[in-house]
């Protein structure tokens, strides 16, 4: 059960604030996985007549394992390349795009630092000669204890930047598994959604990266919603943007039909609704 405040707690709450012509703005909220091991996020039950609405938060992750290798992996090692200034390059742009999961499988502290090392070498010694435009480079990992020697390819993307130089490390999706991310989603968080007795269930995916569209998304879930006839008892589908969201910042719902005719949109600020949009730009109601 979680025990500290989360980003989706907030997103939930402003997300109810403004449904139904802000009809669940003073619903009763229940937060039941607070309390309950394997619980629903949230049960609301709104005042005016005692109707229940679940909601089933969950992000629509690129890839499977992209929030570990991201938190876990890449960001407390090779996104810290970028912290050291004697790898820019004067008057240039450069991206080095490593290989999702390139440290995943080696636990060994002295393992992942000579990794890490590697690729720190690589763009120290040949930061200078990266062609104009994307490339793709051999960097050979050698030497490093425990693990035999391979190589990683890195893609490379320079161009010129007048009076300015920046270093970027991201990662680089290398295969495509989005079918088992939604195949997951399906069998817990649907599950999970459908299982608290509710007069509505609302299932809501986040969407935190550009190589995601809404409708990549809405169409895997109608895909596989063909063998998962849980889906059957969801009733709506939201998608959550929160590309490059900060706390205190921007995000916003949007609801679309199996048509992907856009039905409503619901815009937030900090940790609450601003604006709220149906389609034509007729107020939400019920859908």
């Amino acid at each position: 059960m979680p025990t500290k405040p989360r980003p989706e707690d907030v997103f939930i709450a402003a997300f109810l604030s403004a449904y139904e012509d802000l009809s669940w703005a003073d619903a009763d909220k229940d937060w039941v996985d607070r309390r309950i091991d394997g619980g629903v996020e949230m049960l609301a039950t709104r005042k005016s007549d005692g109707k229940t609405l679940a909601i089933e938060h969950t992000v629509a992750q690129p890839f499977v394992g992209e929030i570990e290798d991201y938190r876990v992996f890449f960001e407390p090692s090779f996104l810290k390349l970028e912290a050291d200034k004697a790898l820019i390059v004067p008057d240039r742009w450069i991206q080095v795009f490593i290989p999702a999961r390139t440290l995943e499988g080696h636990k060994k502290p002295a393992a992942r630092a000579g990794i890490i090392q590697a690729v720190h070498d690589w763009i120290k010694n040949n930061r200078l000669s990266t062609a104009e435009g994307e490339s793709d480079y051999t960097c050979a990992v050698t030497g490093v204890p425990g693990t035999a020697d391979f190589e990683i390819v890195l893609t490379v993307k320079a161009l010129e930047m007048p009076k300015n130089g920046v270093l970027h490390v991201r990662r680089q999706q290398v295969k495509n598994d989005f079918s088992e991310v939604i195949r997951t989603v399906m069998e817990k968080k649907v599950s999970k959604l459908v299982a608290q007795p509710a007069d509505k269930h609302v299932l809501i995916l986040e969407r935190q990266h550009m190589n995601l569209v809404p409708k990549q998304i809405l169409d895997e879930v109608r895909k596989q919603a063909v063998n998962f006839p849980l889906m059957a008892s969801v009733d709506e589908v939201w998608i959550l943007e929160t590309i490059g969201y900060q706390p205190g910042g921007h995000f916003l719902f949007e609801l679309n039909d199996d048509n992907d005719r856009h039905l409503a949109t619901i815009t937030c600020e900090g940790t609450a609704w601003t604006s709220q949009s149906g389609r034509d730009g007729i107020p939400i109601c019920n859908y």
